[in-house]
């Protein structure tokens, strides 16, 4: 144990380079804890120094959710979830226990290579394609929020070799969109998603995010 939390530290200080040191603790402990046994309690996390922002700053960064969250709910969900101030058990999201590990090796958020690695384990025929891919959603978004009209132009214009519906599925099955709720897009005849906000650095060659 505590063999990932230097590392985690490196890592989330170039990321969040604003936040106090006892907030950059508390959060690598919690990474760490997740990644070497599988959770945390989100009230064992809320009792450590700045707890609650650590908290809503990793769920901002949909670092984290809660234990069996479904694909098919949102990241919203999760913050409206966290506002109750219930008990439940926090893990990461599928893409997100690659990226962790990796910044457990490299003191860094390497996030092209975590894409790469985590496509290639899933075997997925497209995987040396989707950092560039999810890095073109995240550069068209709007404030965060894509389209499946946006989803259907870039597979037009980078074939991954899968439906728009399969592809959606799997992003968000994944971790790397999430269904977007808010009700001024419930007019919208497209459906709408938010996506990972870590996706930005996924054009990068070599990250220091």
């Amino acid at each position: 144990m505590n063999h990932c939390l230097n590392p985690l530290k490196q890592a989330l200080k170039t990321l969040f380079e604003k936040e106090s040191p006892a907030m950059i603790d508390t959060m690598a402990r919690a990474l760490e804890q997740i990644l070497e046994k599988g959770s945390i309690g989100v009230r064992d996390l809320r009792n450590l120094p700045e707890g609650e922002d650590a908290l809503l700053l990793m769920d901002e960064w949909r670092l984290i959710q809660p234990v069996g969250g479904s694909a098919t709910k949102a990241w919203e969900d999760t913050s409206q979830l966290l506002a109750t101030g219930g008990s439940f058990d926090l893990d990461f999201p599928a893409w997100i226990r690659t990226l962790v590990r990796r910044a457990c090796e490299t003191g860094k958020f390497q996030v092209r290579q975590a894409i790469l690695t985590f496509f290639s384990d899933e075997g997925h025929s497209a995987w040396l394609k989707m950092p560039l891919f999810l890095f073109n959603l995240a550069k068209h978004s709007q404030n965060g929020i894509i389209d499946s009209i946006l989803i259907n132009r870039l597979l037009r214009e980078m074939p991954l070799g899968v439906s728009s519906d399969t592809l959606i599925a799997q992003l968000k099955g994944y971790g790397f969109i999430s269904p977007h709720l808010r009700a001024d897009f419930f007019r919208m005849r497209s459906p709408h998603y938010e996506i990972h906000p870590l996706a930005v650095y996924a054009g990068e060659e070599e990250e220091e995010a």
